[in-house]
């Protein structure tokens, strides 16, 4: 009777068990027109070359309950660079197609809903990938500067379009997928363009997605939208001591950036236009460089290279203010309006012509 009840149980446990774990099975083709290399990663749990074979390839593995949806990539390698696919893991069978070097995805319900979301966005994404292009190439030829201003203004129009169409896709369609498109546009975001997210996919904690996208909602919380931002002091080069609240009644534009950072460095010359356009109407600029005391010596030269006549100072922590902000690449700046409350983020290089669109929603 004893054995009977002990077996009886252990026969429950496995049961139990294997009613918490699901598998997934990934059937990929290769269009054999095209030699591709492709790694697999499911982040945290395997890495893997894949082998293809006449064309074909298969990846399966299991899903602990609690742990799915979740996404994995299949990476195409081109030397030293790796240019992820996204596949979302469910139980059932994925299908991943290379027509091309970009992945076509499907067969279960949330890579059918990924690969739907992908293609109502494919002609904005497309149109603000080219726009970006077109200026990349008159940058690099060195075009007037008015011709870069111009294309700038383009690619920020073709922007803002893939943004608006995506938040709108996005806020009605409650779903894995949608979260994993989410930061393409979510990390340029503030606080209220987030929060919708944040309650819709809470049901997807355990993924690192949504741990990211909280952690940029947290910061944008302290520090767009009206927000009122935190006092700080930092010393200048001359050892002065800065604080925020010293420029109480101004507009207030923080520039977060370090010697080393290449677009750091292509934004000053933008700034010092800005600055000269927009100081009599009430605008500062506060350039926090996050460079260690041992480069110390090359920030300032950097100052008087690149003529950055507006007030500088430094957080050789690198951490104190940059976490409190969120900033998460450089450059990235935040406008701070004359009450002290942040309003605004913008991430990365932008022309003269595109600070002015950014500051001309709030100063008139």
């Amino acid at each position: 009777m004893k054995k009977s009840i002990v077996l009886f149980a252990l026969l429950a446990m496995c049961i139990t068990a294997l009613s918490q774990t699901k598998t997934y099975l990934i059937k990929g083709t290769v269009n054999k027109a095209i030699n591709l290399e492709l790694e697999y990663n499911d982040w945290g749990t395997k890495s893997e070359k894949i082998v293809i074979t006449d064309g074909t390839f298969e990846i399966s593995g299991e899903l602990k309950e609690g742990t799915w949806p979740r996404a994995a990539s299949i990476s195409v390698i081109e030397g030293n660079s790796r240019r992820g696919n996204t596949v979302i893991l469910e139980p059932g069978v994925i299908t991943v197609a290379f027509n091309t070097k970009m992945a076509t995805v499907g067969g279960t319900n949330e890579n059918v809903n990924y690969e739907l979301l992908t293609s109502q966005l494919k002609k904005y994404s497309e149109e603000s990938a080219s726009t970006f292009y077109d200026w990349q190439r008159a940058y690099n030829n060195k075009a007037p500067q008015e011709e870069l201003e111009r294309l700038w203004n383009k690619n920020e129009d073709a922007k803002e379009a893939e943004r608006d169409l995506t938040l709108k896709l996005l806020r009605n369609n409650n779903s894995f997928a949608s979260m994993v498109i989410l930061p393409r546009i979510a990390r340029y975001e503030g606080a209220k363009a987030v929060e919708p997210f944040i309650k819709m996919f809470q049901r997807f904690s355990y993924t690192n997605n949504y741990e990211n996208l909280k952690k940029h909602y947290d910061a944008m919380s302290r520090c767009t939208d009206g927000t009122k931002i935190k006092d700080f002091t930092l010393p200048a080069p001359d050892g002065k001591m800065i604080s925020l609240s010293d420029f109480k009644g101004k507009w207030v534009l923080l520039d977060f950036w370090y010697v080393d950072c290449h677009w750091c460095r292509k934004l000053a010359p933008n700034l010092g236009i800005i600055y000269n356009e927009y100081k009599d109407k009430g605008l500062e600029i506060i350039s926090i460089s996050v460079d260690k005391e041992s480069d110390r010596e090359r920030m300032l030269k950097v100052i008087a290279d690149d003529k950055m006549v507006w007030t500088q100072v430094n957080d050789k922590t690198k951490t104190t203010l940059p976490e409190y902000f969120g900033v998460t690449g450089y450059p990235t700046l935040f406008l701070i309006d004359p009450q002290g409350r942040g309003m605004k983020m913008k991430v990365g290089y932008c022309e003269a012509a595109g600070l002015r669109r950014f500051l001309n929603k709030y100063i008139k």
